[in-house]
């Protein structure tokens, strides 16, 4: 009988133990963390492009090419510096996850959207166009912290 019982508790151990890791690698793990500074890939200099996004909600662009930070063409629903024909403006918003189908970030400027940024191997893609073309016309990289 001693036997028997230890065969049962050895088996349900095994079962337990089988289970337990089992469901530990298929844990969902958290959102993904975008807060820091994020630049231009290919930019250097003393002022590159780069949105620097904070834990709060917030964000800062600088320097924001106006391919990418112009997307409707018109200035009141555009970041400022849209409507000024500058190559590049600088402004600030509300940044929250994407939802849906489609992970990355999603940048805001007074309640309106202004572009989404896509997790890529290389950074943060973002499109001004298509999302069906093969690369994206900008890609930011994590820059380091300090």
């Amino acid at each position: 009988m001693a036997t028997g019982l230890r065969t049962g508790l050895a088996a349900l151990v095994t079962a337990l133990c089988l289970v337990l890791t089992s469901c530990a690698g298929s844990m969902a793990s958290g959102p993904p963390d975008y807060t820091g500074t994020w630049q231009l890939a290919g930019q250097d200099g003393s002022e590159p492009a780069q949105f620097v996004v904070s834990a709060d909600g917030t964000y800062t662009a600088r320097g924001i090419p106006d391919a990418l930070a112009c997307r409707t063409r018109n200035a009141d629903t555009s970041p400022p510096g849209c409507s000024e024909g500058r190559s590049s403006s600088d402004f600030s918003g509300q940044w929250t996850l994407a939802d849906g189908s489609a992970p990355g970030i999603r940048f805001r400027f007074a309640d309106r959207f202004v572009r989404q940024g896509y997790p890529t191997d290389a950074g943060l893609a973002f499109f001004t166009g298509s999302l069906d073309v093969p690369r994206p016309d900008f890609v930011f990289v994590r820059t380091p912290a300090r």
